[in-house]
């Protein structure tokens, strides 16, 4: 007899982690733009900021992209460590804003209406870096978000790229993303 499940035997269909990130970043930044800001810019920065911290780690979205960086990341300090916490999605946040703020006498030129202030640059950058250790902490690898001043491990029941959990969160998270910016 044959798996009853022959999806669930190809890796890549079940590394839906990056995915999950995304969506909830999206979800994030547009709740975010929702109150400060435009929400479907929100969702696009909110999503890209939600898989920053796995730069971390070589074989992550981001780290296939970054892979000098990734690589020394994960020599010097590990995965999950110094990316996984709430000062790195701060810095995060921070460069957002910076940008938004440095590229803003461009915007005009270049007929950018939608461009992010910097607090809602910043803030939706933010709470998509930090919707990524939220869903972290509810793997049972964890994470510490607070280190190194408090090394407080937060983990849950879940487990990293179990598909019948990433699958039904990161549609949830995208709608709700949309719902936010009016799309759908």
């Amino acid at each position: 007899m044959g798996n009853f499940y022959p999806v669930f035997q190809d890796k890549r269909w079940m590394s839906m982690t990056g995915k999950t990130h995304a969506a909830a970043g999206a979800f994030a930044g547009a709740l975010a733009g929702r109150l400060i800001g435009d929400p479907l810019t929100g969702m696009a920065i909110g999503a890209v900021a939600a898989l920053l911290p796995d730069v971390d780690h070589p074989g992550s979205y981001v780290g296939r992209r970054l892979r000098p960086v990734s690589v020394l990341l994960e020599m010097a300090a590990g995965h999950r460590t110094v990316t996984h916490t709430v000062w790195f999605c701060a810095v995060v946040g921070i460069l957002a804003a910076l940008v938004s703020t440095l590229a803003r006498p461009y915007t005009a030129v270049l007929h950018l209406p939608w461009w992010p202030t910097w607090p809602a640059a910043g803030l939706d950058a933010f709470l998509g870096a930090l919707s990524h250790l939220a869903l972290d902490a509810l793997t049972r690898s964890g994470v510490e978000p607070l280190a190194p001043l408090l090394p407080l491990r937060l983990r849950g029941p879940l487990e990293t790229g179990d598909p019948l959990v990433e699958l039904p969160a990161a549609t949830l998270f995208a709608l709700a993303a949309l719902r936010l910016a009016g799309a759908v």
